[in-house]
């Protein structure tokens, strides 16, 4: 379906590579998302790189601002799969973008629509929408309609989709977007569920009753969608190349929490241990959403604050902790083993001895349940508390959220 000039064999081979890593971490789940990879040329998509980065299984930043922040991007080849494949595309389905770039992914969706589908794209900025298109033209996906406009205002024709797919990060899931879902359809959307901008792309269903319910969260980042609110987020610098991220919405005390590394460490081991391949994704979000009393933040750290010994959090969640007051408690992880990772706290503040204990608890309790997947339930923002799902609430502009286990 594809025609390019560019050398085809040596192109063919790094694709079959890159979908060789994507099948490794398990991301493919159907042969059809895979075959799809296997048929859109990506390197037509980024002519301004070489084929071994245009092949390679990272981002590729194609815009940036002026200040240097990336605008837009090719999206890590493994989290456009895993979001593939929660959007589940049918031969025949309707399909809507919300975030044109290169135009890779709507070429792939093309494939998995097939001819008797359709897809539309939208793209805020004028050369990137044209980008695409020229793009798309030079694979053979001229059937992709690109249309330049604000994605959060859903497609200007009012046309309703059986699926949607949101590629940049969403703090809301806006109204245009819910109108043009179909009964029954199903939209993927990375959602920040909490300001210190830890994010989940949920695989909503519109269910029967108006409603929609995500039981499929995959952990992923993305460029925030522009145009956006602040998203909640606000940085406390603990020290050189450490940042606490937080949420406004917690009214964090940040002068206290900007002398947390003041005070020395305080460290207990669990016992707990989690295993290279289990699916204990989500214990950041389960620790930011257990209604503790205690808040939750994200430690960001450089390589240098981690050899100085300043802060050493756990990679796999994002430098979880969580803070009450001055005092900040984050979860790290030593080697248990060929194949496991013991659990640890690190805490930091004039109550550290008490918050390392209330942290202690819940990753016992943790421990015992182990849930694999959250529920998320999306309601319009008019829902009063009395028909929300029971679970922490998350109310944004345009919908509602429950997040349970």
């Amino acid at each position: 379906m594809h025609s390019t000039d560019a050398p085809a064999r040596d192109a063919q081979e790094l694709r079959e590579v890159l979908i060789a890593k994507i099948d490794s971490l398990g991301s493919f789940r159907t042969s059809r998302v895979k075959d799809a990879f296997r048929t859109v040329p990506r390197h037509v998509f980024l002519p301004d790189v070489d084929l071994e980065t245009a092949y390679a299984p990272k981002p590729v930043v194609t815009k940036r601002a002026e200040d240097g922040t990336a605008v837009s991007s090719a999206s890590s080849p493994n989290i456009v799969a895993k979001m593939l494949e929660q959007l589940d595309v049918r031969p025949g389905h309707r399909v809507l973008e919300i975030g044109a770039a290169t135009g890779i992914n709507a070429a792939l969706i093309a494939e998995l629509a097939g001819p008797s589908g359709s897809v539309v794209t939208i793209e805020l900025d004028e050369d990137l929408a044209q980008r695409a298109r020229t793009g798309l033209a030079a694979a053979g996906y001229d059937q992709v309609e690109v249309v330049c406009g604000d994605g959060a205002l859903g497609d200007p024709n009012g046309t309703a989709f059986d699926r949607i797919i949101v590629t940049a990060g969403a703090w809301d899931i806006s109204t245009a977007w819910w109108t043009q879902l179909a009964p029954g359809g199903r939209i993927v959307v990375p959602l920040r569920l909490h300001g210190s901008g830890l994010t989940r792309s949920l695989a909503f269903d519109h269910t029967d009753d108006g409603l929609m319910v995500s039981t499929n969260a995959v952990v992923c980042g993305f460029v925030p969608m522009r145009g956006a609110a602040e998203m909640g987020e606000r940085h406390v610098r603990l020290a050189d190349d450490v940042i606490l991220k937080l949420d406004a919405d917690d009214f964090p005390d940040e002068p206290a929490l900007a002398q947390a590394l003041t005070h020395p460490a305080h460290e207990q081991w669990t016992g707990i241990q989690v295993r290279h391949n289990e699916p204990a994704a989500h214990l950041d979000l389960w620790l930011a959403t257990m209604n503790s009393g205690l808040s939750f933040g994200r430690l960001s750290t450089g390589s240098s604050a981690r050899t100085l010994g300043l802060a050493d959090p756990a990679l796999r969640w994002a430098g979880a902790g969580l803070y009450n007051g001055g005092t900040l408690a984050y979860v790290t992880a030593r080697p248990a083993g060929e194949n496991a990772n013991e659990l640890g706290l690190i805490a930091h503040g004039p109550d550290s001895s008490k918050l390392l204990g209330q942290v202690n608890d819940l990753l016992r309790r943790w421990s015992q349940e182990r849930p694999e997947q959250p529920v998320v339930t999306a309601y319009p923002a008019t829902t009063p508390d009395a028909r929300l799902a029971a679970g922490v609430h998350v109310t944004r502009p345009e919908t509602r959220l429950t997040v349970g286990w």
